[in-house]
């Protein structure tokens, strides 16, 4: 599928408080020879970087350290960014942000009310993954009933009547005046994971709004429950590129970015890619483990490590077989080869059975937030390459090539 947006540019989401999913906005916006990406934490949204970009992103996570991180100059930049006219699409974490609430930080987001149906006083007892849960909330808690594939019906943007998407903790919506449904949750599969009973699952999700719309100003919000951007469902990115491909922006912004100078060498280039490979072998021997660290409200497996590690590796190699390192800056690589080696010692120490009765749990965190920085400083080179150094013929056969060599390395890790 191509996706074809005239002089619109995409923000995702980077920042504090994030998981590994934003990286799934890279894998079907690349599948789709789209490479207009910026990746912004909220340092850069409050420079006013959403002024450059037309459709912004925010995937799942910790909503209270998002909204934390974001504070309350994120939320009026991004209040200001959809009343000028864009949009912004919440997936999981990114969908409860802007839901109007009483407790901080999340009373700096108050844009649109829909109220949840997963959020109760008296919790019902989980059948498996306790620690996956369920969140505090005041004196309510935020609970998931299921956890992997549920079927959703479609109101509307979408030629399929039914489609299925993972749903990693995100919402199930209550109608309001204050919101359009699109989609609803409509019962499970032979795939779903339920954390309770399936009586309870049914009561609190069927029925339920998965995908909703708001206007505001002269943008939107779209919120959704599942993560309609996993690139292993195909009618749900299919449906999430409907949304994207059909919005009428007031606004189109012209791309362009100068030439990259002085140009990486290819010494510091292998570098890098040696210690992202060590860095890999490094957490496959943590995930052999049974490690898990709760960082803020949300448990991180050490499975999550290596997904970052797997979205840099193939198109490292990609720009290693092409000479495409030379659209990485030598300011950029010095900052990715320092933070890679910061990223092998912090897996040494957690590998190190002291450090887990320590201070595993801060390690952790660091080590998570850098490798969204490397992770994200990589790409923003890695689409420079793919914008500016092919025809559209020699993108298309290098996407192909670098997507299969993705689907591969994918298959072997858990997805959330």
């Amino acid at each position: 599928m191509k996706l074809n947006l005239i002089k619109q540019t995409v923000a995702i989401y980077v920042g504090t408080g994030t998981s590994h999913s934003w990286t799934w906005f890279a894998d079907i916006f690349e599948k789709s020879e789209f490479y207009r990406l910026l990746f912004l934490d909220e340092a850069d949204i409050e420079d006013n970087a959403l002024s450059n970009c037309n459709i912004f992103f925010i995937s799942g996570g910790d909503t209270f350290a998002i909204a934390a991180g974001l504070g309350q100059k994120g939320a009026a930049e991004i209040e200001r960014f959809v009343k000028n006219g864009g949009l912004y699409i919440g997936s999981c974490a990114g969908a409860y942000l802007p839901l109007k609430a009483s407790i901080p930080p999340l009373n700096h987001f108050n844009f649109i009310h829909a109220p949840i149906s997963n959020l109760t006083k008296l919790l019902p007892t989980p059948l498996r993954k306790p620690e996956k849960f369920c969140t505090e909330y005041g004196c309510k808690y935020v609970f998931h009933p299921v956890r992997e594939e549920v079927v959703l019906v479609m109101n509307r943007l979408s030629g399929q009547a039914h489609i299925t998407a993972p749903l990693y903790g995100g919402p199930g919506m209550l109608p309001s005046k204050d919101i359009d449904i699109l989609a609803t949750y409509n019962g499970f599969t032979a795939k779903t994971e339920f954390l309770v009973d399936k009586a309870t699952a049914t009561a609190t999700l069927v029925g339920k709004a998965a995908v909703v719309k708001k206007n505001h100003g002269l943008g939107s919000f779209y919120l959704s429950g599942p993560h309609l951007e996993h690139p292993d469902f195909f009618d749900a990115n299919s449906f999430l590129f409907d949304i994207i491909s059909n919005w009428p922006s007031p606004v189109q912004h012209e791309f362009f970015e100068d030439q990259p100078d002085p140009f990486c060498t290819k010494a510091d280039y292998r570098r890098f890619m040696s210690t992202v490979s060590n860095a890999r072998i490094i957490a496959l021997s943590l995930e052999r483990s049974s490690y898990q660290w709760q960082i803020g409200k949300k448990v991180y497996d050490p499975e999550k490590i290596r997904v970052f590690l797997e979205t840099i590796w193939p198109r490292a190699k990609t720009l290693d077989q092409c000479s495409g390192y030379n659209r990485i800056t030598a300011e950029e690589i010095i900052k990715l080869n320092m933070s890679m080696e910061n990223v092998l010692k912090t897996l040494h120490q957690l590998k190190s059975p002291q450090q887990q009765a320590d201070d595993a749990v801060e390690t952790a965190a660091v080590l998570f937030q850098t490798l969204r920085k490397i992770t994200a400083g990589f790409l923003k080179g890695y689409f420079r390459y793919k914008r500016n150094c092919f025809t559209d013929e020699q993108r298309r056969k290098q996407c192909t090539q670098t997507n299969s060599i993705l689907k591969r390395q994918r298959c072997s890790i858990p997805s959330l």
